[in-house]
């Protein structure tokens, strides 16, 4: 159990480096957009910015998570499809009130959620093939639900809890930072948190400590999914309309939005600051390049080029010592990470053999 809290400490102080450094280079993108085009840094398009970025922000909270175990969950565009469609034909074809079918639709994400972490956690297929799978399930699903007709003519009330103002403030950017502030106490301050970083970190020692690896699995995505539904419902109060495929954009920038923010795709590490960085790095890029007359379709080219250069500087920075972040051991006791797993994984696998980890469930 030391040896975990040792390994969750150590991540710690390095995602607090980390977050500063994504947050200099934010800062250095809305300064460049600012001086190409002045009106970037005005307080209606800031405003723009941060609502553009709502949803990539919310579904990539949820894939921190599912990133930070070592996972992935390439379904979380078809599951913010799915939610708002359910939702939206709910209420519109069916008379469910609105409030009601926002519950709907956020049970609609968790109850996904619960299926790709069943079948990560318990059938034990690999994240990519699972969740590639239930991607094109739940998209199906969303064409089912009304013969893959839009729905318009959503009621106002529902519009109005995620497309309005709070004092001046977009109702979505509350959500936003709610969820954020929640996921970031739920990864930090709780043993929950504790037990996602361990089985990222070696999940073969996180069970070993007593941590139930197939739980938190299930639960990482349940809250992937449910955050996914929530992001489907932000599109549609704000278009007013559900479509089919309105969650499709959010399938690989949710995934970006984690990774410029410093998550691995290893697993392990990963940040709430850093993924609402880099969501809001994202924003900045599709809103800036629109002011500067961008054909939209570079904007793919950019984002996938932003994505390339910070994993590439994440990797440089682990392997070039000077650029190390987080503690450095005492000269002599370092232990290469690959000698350490392979040693526990040794007793591991004796464990395992007696002791399923279902049973020790």
């Amino acid at each position: 159990m030391n040896d975990m809290t040792s390994k969750v400490a150590a991540w710690r102080s390095r995602i607090n480096a980390q977050t500063f450094t994504i947050a200099i280079a934010a800062l250095v993108i809305y300064l460049g957009f600012g001086v190409l085009n002045p009106r970037f840094l005005g307080l209606d398009n800031l405003r723009d910015v941060a609502i553009s970025a709502c949803v990539n922000a919310l579904i990539g909270l949820g894939m921190t998570f599912v990133i930070i175990t070592g996972g992935i969950d390439l379904s979380v565009g078809s599951i913010a499809s799915l939610s708002g469609m359910v939702s939206a034909a709910l209420m519109v074809n069916q008379g469910v009130n609105p409030y009601l079918g926002f519950l709907i639709g956020l049970a609609v994400g968790a109850l996904c959620g619960l299926v790709n972490g069943v079948l990560v956690a318990l059938v034990r297929l690999p994240p990519f093939i699972a969740t590639l799978g239930t991607m094109s399930v739940f998209q199906g699903l969303a064409y089912v639900v009304t013969d893959g007709l839009p729905v318009y003519n959503i009621p106002k009330p529902f519009v109005m809890i995620l497309n309005s103002r709070v004092m001046g403030v977009p109702t979505s950017v509350v959500a936003v930072v709610i969820c954020a502030v929640l996921c970031w106490f739920l990864l930090r301050r709780t043993v929950f948190g504790q037990n996602v970083i361990a089985t990222g970190g070696s999940e073969e020692t996180a069970w070993l400590s007593g941590v139930n690896v197939a739980r938190v699995k299930i639960w990482v995505y349940v809250l992937a999914g449910t955050l996914s539904g929530l992001g489907g419902m932000v599109v549609v109060a704000r278009i007013s309309a559900a479509q089919s495929e309105a969650g499709a954009p959010y399938q690989m920038t949710a995934i970006a939005s984690s990774v410029i923010g410093g998550a691995n795709l290893m697993g392990g590490e990963g940040s709430i600051g850093g993924t609402i960085i880099g969501a809001l790095i994202l924003g900045a890029l599709t809103n800036g390049l629109v002011l500067l007359s961008v054909p939209s379709f570079y904007e793919q080219i950019v984002t996938g080029l932003v994505v390339v250069i910070a994993v590439t500087f994440d990797q440089v920075g682990k392997n070039w010592p000077a650029l190390r972040r987080g503690t450095k051991r005492p000269e002599g006791t370092e232990t290469p990470r690959g000698e350490d797993q392979q040693a526990q994984s040794g007793s591991g696998r004796m464990e395992k053999a007696t002791t399923p980890e279902t049973e020790h469930a």
